[in-house]
């Protein structure tokens, strides 16, 4: 392992990965990029990162370049690549701790560490604040193409060691020198945040874990039994009915030799195959990702659910038509809805040899260490049976490599859990956080590890500043982490 740190911090950007080279394909030519399939675009919204109220007032973030190796724990690789960070010093005085904000499978920028709760817990103890930007997406791209001979390098030991050393970097000088480290996360970082405790107890003093994922799962059917019972609580039971009714209708023209017709009334565009599965497997895929994007990030105070139920009752009386029109809505009206499955496999393929994709490496984590591959197992939501996990494991086999086999995903998915200990990590000083009505909670810390459950919420509740809309348990929760973090810098 490289243990020693390449201290270079600068303040003016490199070309990422300029040490390490761009493959070009071998004909040195890049193919005209195909079509973003409705698929990728549902997928890309799935992992956007969490909405953030805006700042009240201007934060000086100051973007910072940090020189990483592709692989820390191969000491005969020497190449490095550079690693964006952000830094917002405003509250900064002698001996100053360091909350650190990870991030996630999203390109990062200011509005991270401008504003919200963590910003807010920093000012009252005259922290400075750390954004680190995950290998791999945004600007800190390691190494191009993205061929799965490179993609080897994209993993969450070694953005755990990254982030890491960043920090590390940063207590080495003599402004930070003694200062004390608090780490937070939403989602897959606030994984991260875990298992940096997890990796780091020296270092870390205590971890804000909002909406974590710990336990690897393939086929993730729960994902959409909490989508739908959010619109059936949230929503009203004629919004969850109205979504099954129309699924339904369609998974019978398709079961019935009416593909055309369904074909359509969907507005799928002509290279759709009516008569392959896996075709139909991303059109209803495509429409469950849509409402899921929707409920994930709700906020039950915002009447946010409500509000779109309505929307989706008022393109049409008839269930069917509604579901189209609103699904091409969220879609932004195109031409026609692209949902084949080869379109998805050839985007992705285009993708690995121009980088162009912020989601392909997060696509390959969930081949190779997570799963979490939301599929229509369950009976208990409204999305229909059309969507099994095997489409996920069909696209890591065709994206990346016929080693992708459904046993060796399986493989993969256990030996995350071993590592990291899945419900039971082993950690002291996390707090962890859910929504009741978050899919990701059912991979998650819950009342028996601990969690504190905020009701009608859904992903990562507790970002943003105490508010006087926050409910009386989402206020406490926010009241009992100042207080833990409080006890964690003593």
């Amino acid at each position: 392992m490289n243990y020693f740190l390449i201290a270079l911090t600068i303040l003016a950007p490199l070309t990422a990965a300029a040490s390490v080279g761009t493959d070009l394909k071998a004909d040195g030519q890049s193919k005209a990029p195909p079509i973003k399939s409705a698929f990728v675009e549902s997928l890309e919204q799935l992992h956007r990162p969490p909405p953030r109220e805006p700042a009240l007032k201007r934060a000086n973030v100051e973007t910072r370049w940090f020189t990483q190796y592709l692989d820390n724990f191969d000491a005969s690789n020497n190449a490095t690549w550079q690693n964006r960070y952000m830094i917002n010093e405003d509250y900064y005085v002698e001996g100053s701790p360091i909350f650190v904000y990870l991030g996630g499978e999203w390109a990062i920028d200011a509005s991270g560490i401008s504003s919200g709760l963590w910003v807010d817990i920093a000012k009252q103890h005259n922290g400075s604040l750390l954004y680190t930007e995950h290998r791999f997406f945004g600007e800190s791209i390691p190494i191009k193409p993205l061929s799965t001979k490179n993609l080897k390098y994209q993993s969450v030991d070694q953005a755990l060691y990254d982030a890491y050393s960043i920090i590390e970097s940063l207590l080495l000088t003599d402004k930070y020198n003694g200062s004390k480290v608090v780490v937070s996360g939403c989602s897959y970082s606030a994984s991260m945040a875990t298992w940096m405790r997890q990796w780091f107890p020296d270092v870390v003093r205590g971890s804000w874990a909002s909406s974590a994922p710990l336990v690897a799962k393939v086929d993730f059917a729960k994902y959409m039994v909490v989508i739908g019972k959010a619109y059936n609580d949230l929503g009203g039971e004629y919004c969850y009915n109205l979504i099954d009714n129309a699924t339904t209708y369609y998974q019978n023209l398709f079961a019935t030799g009416q593909g055309e017709k369904a074909k359509t009334e969907l507005n799928l565009c002509e290279d759709f195959d009516v008569d392959s599965e896996s075709d139909q497997w991303q059109i209803f895929s495509t429409i469950a990702n849509i409402f899921a994007a929707i409920a994930q990030y709700q906020k039950p105070q915002n009447y946010d659910l409500p509000k779109y139920c309505s929307v989706l009752r008022s393109f049409s009386d008839d269930d069917a038509t509604a579901l189209s029109k609103f699904v091409q809505w969220r879609l932004k009206k195109p031409a026609c809805v692209q949902a084949t499955y080869q379109g998805a496999v050839d985007y992705y393929l285009w993708s690995k040899n121009n980088y162009d994709d912020p989601s392909l490496g997060w696509t390959y984590q969930t081949c190779n260490e997570f799963g979490w591959f939301q599929s229509s197992a369950s009976s208990k939501q409204p999305f229909g049976k059309s969507f099994p996990a095997t489409l996920y494991t069909d696209i890591c086999y065709d994206v990346f490599s016929s080693n992708y086999t459904v046993a060796n995903i399986d493989s993969k998915i256990a030996a995350t859990n071993k590592q990291f200990g899945g419900l039971n990590p082993g950690v002291t000083n996390v707090y962890f956080v859910q929504g009741a009505l978050d899919p990701w909670s059912k991979v998650g810390a819950g009342i028996s590890q601990g969690a504190t459950i905020i009701p009608y919420a859904s992903h990562c509740p507790d970002v943003d500043s105490i508010s006087a809309s926050d409910s009386a348990e989402l206020r406490a929760s926010k009241e009992k982490l100042a207080e833990l973090v409080s006890e964690w810098l003593k």
